[in-house]
């Protein structure tokens, strides 16, 4: 029988959590996403391109695609997929995203990568007003001991790695209807 594992206490993962990255940092990896790390020039090119908020292709069941505004999805069952790709049908859903949610994803996705959250796309893609938004959100934070700027890029320290989800959320600007 399967048994539940116990969650590690908070203390012991940071611990771990910086021993990796010191790890990994020693033999030559790149941290190039909170959960990633790769040898240069061998980063996965898929999720790089989820993270930097750019357009991708998934192909085959239960893969999934985004163009920018509209995310989709295809049906996870092989049997389904085969027997609709033969009759000419992508079974997929979709989503489309409104642009608080690409904005957030946006956020989200970049701010855990070397890449980082570029301010000057946030202000072309989304407009002033979600741009004052979202740098509203940032002052409340804004401390140098979690994030850095540079050339107007939002990276996050290795302080910053440690509650990445904490800040992320804090950025996270609210639907106007809600």
């Amino acid at each position: 029988a399967l048994q539940k594992a116990e969650n590690i206490d908070e203390e012991k993962q940071a611990t771990q959590f910086e021993i990796l990255m010191s790890e990994t940092e020693k033999n030559n990896f790149v941290h190039y996403e909170i959960s990633n790390f790769g040898k240069e020039n061998f980063f996965g090119r898929h999720n790089s391109n989820y993270w930097k908020g750019e357009k991708y292709l998934g192909v085959g069941p239960a893969a999934h695609s985004f163009n920018g505004e509209i995310r989709q999805w295809n049906v996870a069952n092989n049997a389904k997929y085969i027997e609709s790709i033969s009759q000419r049908i992508i079974p997929n859903e979709t989503e489309i995203l409104t642009p608080v949610q690409r904005l957030n994803e946006y956020v989200m996705t970049s701010l855990r990568t070397i890449w980082g959250t570029n301010l000057k796309k946030i202000k072309n893609d989304f407009g002033d007003f979600l741009y004052e938004k979202f740098l509203f959100n940032l002052k409340r934070i804004n401390n140098s001991i979690f994030i850095s700027e540079e050339k107007n890029t939002l990276c996050l320290t290795q302080k910053g790695k440690m509650i990445a989800d904490k800040i992320i959320l804090d950025l996270w600007i609210e639907e106007p209807n809600q």
